[in-house]
């Protein structure tokens, strides 16, 4: 029996639960991952689901929906820590979003947008501008509203669309208010080694008691509550035993959240900071660290608009005792307008535009302009994630593992910048910091901070057989010698992507830039959503394999929902059987994939590519995709799923052959050639000296077919 399932702020309800509780089976008492304290006693019902998305971030909806779309047979549970879907377009109040401004892939994306968006983020977009009057918030603003973009909207109307396109789904259940506590794993051995598998976790869900209003706190104040099983003077708490409906098939995870939690409960291998290199990747996965707190920097955006009159706005502050010395020392060392005007900064993420089109130098009364500024309200001394010690110390009790003083630090960060704005403004009426009641007040709080931190840079999974997204993947657009290519072209491509590595630095991340700062159009490959570990574990969003450089070229808005799309199908491909996300490098299996992902994602760039689903079944990797120099050695690497051996040949000319195998390929080092060879080949073959494929060097990315571009 399939009924509608969007829980918004408010306990599973009796017919929801009579359909979803399982027949109560003798469970044993468990212990959480971690010193095993156990949380038995706290289980109030028992739920059995498929698929479970622990969401937060805008690629959770994106992993639902591909799921219910590719196994309508899947009951999929979507996991929501706040009140409203959509991450960064919604809780977290970026709801400008930057397009790629950078060539060639801007033009090929704002001019055929169907051919390099996903289908369903088109769809999210054009339901925003097509709200209906009941809907709440003012829509989409009118493109030329904002300078940074052409999609700029209300975050409230944003939310409700999302609510709608995931009630259409019968098979999605959503949780809101719902924060994961514990995971239960078994240890797995085969053939890729030592690894785990969720059995079960532990959930916890809020609402609100005595007419508090989620949110009316400071987060720092409010999410310690989130985790907590008990009762509050704010919330009553239900906590919820999630099992999967078939024992034999088991779960699969999507962790698509911003904090990881289903990464550190469930003991996968995973990162955070910034590492020293983000090439040199040790046989066991790692990368040479240089600072675990050494994130982006992480923000929490507001709305101003005009007051009629001086307005004193002074309650602002009382949360924090320190608040003016606090205030004087951003000013006098960190908050700076560069080369902007103010009012540049006031139409930079304007989300709602009462004058006249594409005036970025005029403001107005009635705007609503959304603050999201380096150096302004992002804040740059220090990360909210604590390091995977400290984590790991946490587990056993977990509660976000979330540095609180940096969180409060971040909040009275962005009231100062706030101040800053309205002390330095030219206008001849006063600003206004939207909350409240105000019906302005686009970030729905109590405070007017957005419910959630904009994180740049959380916790980021290691992929399958220890892979990762690196800086060498990228083609430099503006290397004198780029000849208008895509970036490298992966053969388990499960989306595509176009955007700066655009980082933004905090104070004890300076030192480490990209070296490929504009990069051509790229690729997002399947085995970077894989954990190495975690056998029927995923990622989405920024949680992905990439590093401190490729994931800021990996975390814009439509780039989040693709990666969300690729990791909801193949969620749904896995449950079918009960398959681990290994099992996707399978060669039908991924094609399998591909093709799913295909019919609403693009996994390809039409104008470069002239197959949709890639025909090869492995990559070959030349000196780190760099020219071959004469006389210097080099290595190729040879990734194949099933490769044992691999012989290596230029031309005719036999170089010779490898089995040393690690992370997931097969190197051949000491190697050299003349300047600028090319034309490198691997024949690759199984333990018995079976040719398994033949792969061939392929460029970064093939020359635009000028058919295709406009």
């Amino acid at each position: 029996m399939h009924i509608a399932r969007i829980v918004l702020r408010l306990f599973l309800p009796a017919a929801l639960l009579a359909s979803l509780l399982a027949a109560k089976a003798a469970w044993p008492e468990f212990t959480m991952q971690g010193e095993g304290k156990p949380v038995g006693s706290l289980l109030q019902e028992e739920l059995q689901f498929d698929i479970v998305i622990n969401g937060g971030s805008f690629s959770a909806p994106a992993a639902a929906l591909a799921a219910a779309r590719a196994n309508p047979d899947a009951e999929i549970l979507l996991l929501e820590p706040t009140d409203w879907l959509g991450g960064q377009a919604t809780s977290q109040g970026v709801a400008a979003i930057d397009n790629p401004w950078h060539d060639p892939g801007a033009s090929l994306m704002r001019n055929q947008p169907t051919l390099y968006y996903p289908a369903d983020y088109l769809d999210f977009l054009e339901q925003i501008r097509a709200a209906p009057e009941e809907a709440p918030g003012e829509g989409m603003a009118p493109s030329g509203s904002a300078w940074v973009s052409r999609e700029a909207f209300d975050p409230r109307t944003a939310a409700w669309v999302l609510d709608q396109m995931v009630s259409e789904y019968a098979n999605i259940t959503v949780l809101k208010m719902t924060a994961v506590k514990a995971v239960e794993v078994a240890d797995v051995t085969d053939e890729w080694g030592a690894g785990k598998r969720v059995t079960a976790l532990t959930v916890i869900q809020r609402e609100p008691l005595g007419g508090y209003q989620p949110f009316d706190k400071l987060l720092s104040e409010e999410i310690s509550d989130w985790y907590s099983p008990d009762d509050s003077a704010d919330f009553a708490k239900a906590v919820y035993r999630v099992l999967p409906r078939d024992l034999a098939k088991g779960l699969v995870l999507v962790e698509a959240s911003e904090l990881g939690d289903l990464m550190v409960l469930s003991g996968a291998i995973y990162t955070v900071g910034r590492e020293l290199t983000t090439e040199t990747i040790a046989d066991d996965g790692t990368l040479p660290a240089l600072d675990e707190d050494g994130s982006q920097s992480f923000v929490f955006p507001f709305c101003m608009t005009d007051a009629t009159a001086a307005l004193n706005e002074e309650e602002l502050k009382s949360p924090f005792p320190d608040f003016e010395s606090y205030y004087q020392d951003q000013v006098d060392s960190f908050f700076s307008f560069g080369s902007y005007s103010w009012n540049r900064i006031w139409t930079y993420r304007r989300l709602k535009n009462t004058g006249p089109l594409y005036s970025y130098d005029t403001v107005n009364p009635g705007d609503v302009s959304m603050q999201n500024w380096y150096p302004g309200n992002d804040y740059p001394y220090g990360s909210m994630l604590c390091s995977r010690v400290e984590a790991a110390s946490e587990t056993a009790d977990w509660f976000g593992g979330v540095m609180l003083s940096e969180l409060a630090q971040t909040e009275k960060h962005a009231i100062a910048w706030y101040f800053c704005m309205k002390e330095n403004r030219p206008t001849p009426w006063d600003t206004q910091f939207l909350r409240g009641a105000h019906a302005l007040n686009m970030m729905g709080t109590g405070t007017g901070l957005a419910k959630f931190p904009y994180i740049r840079g959380t916790r980021r999974i290691v992929g399958l057989s220890n892979f990762r997204v690196t800086e060498r993947y990228f083609v430099d657009t503006r290397s004198d010698d780029y000849a208008g290519q895509s970036s490298f072209r992966y053969y388990d491509s499960v989306g595509i992507g176009n955007y700066a590595a655009d980082v933004h630095p905090t104070w004890v991340s300076t030192g480490i830039s990209p070296s490929r700062h504009y990069p051509a159009p790229f690729y997002i490959p399947y085995r970077a959503l894989g954990s190495v570990n975690v056998r029927n574990l995923l990622a989405a969003g920024k949680a992905i394999a990439t590093t401190f450089i490729t994931n800021s070229a990996y975390r814009l808005h439509p780039i989040e929902w693709a990666i969300g799309s690729a990791a909801g199908a193949a969620a749904a491909l896995m449950i079918q059987d009960g398959s681990t996300n290994y099992d996707l490098l399978e060669i039908p299996a991924l094609r399998a994939l591909q093709e799913e992902i295909n019919g609403n994602s693009p996994i390809s760039w039409a104008v470069y590519d002239s197959e949709a689903v890639p025909d090869w079944n492995g990559d070959l990797i030349v000196n780190d995709l760099n020219p071959v120099e004469a006389g210097v050695p080099f290595a190729i690497e040879v990734y194949h799923h099933r490769a044992y051996r691999a012989e290596i040949f230029l031309g005719g000319a036999f170089l010779g052959e490898t089995t040393t195998r690690a992370n997931g390929r097969l190197i051949l080092g000491g190697l050299t050639a003349h300047a600028g060879a090319t034309g490198f080949r691997a024949v690759c073959y199984d333990e018995e000296g079976n040719v398994l494929d033949v792969l061939n060097e392929l460029d970064s990315g093939d020359e635009p077919d000028p058919s295709i571009v406009d």
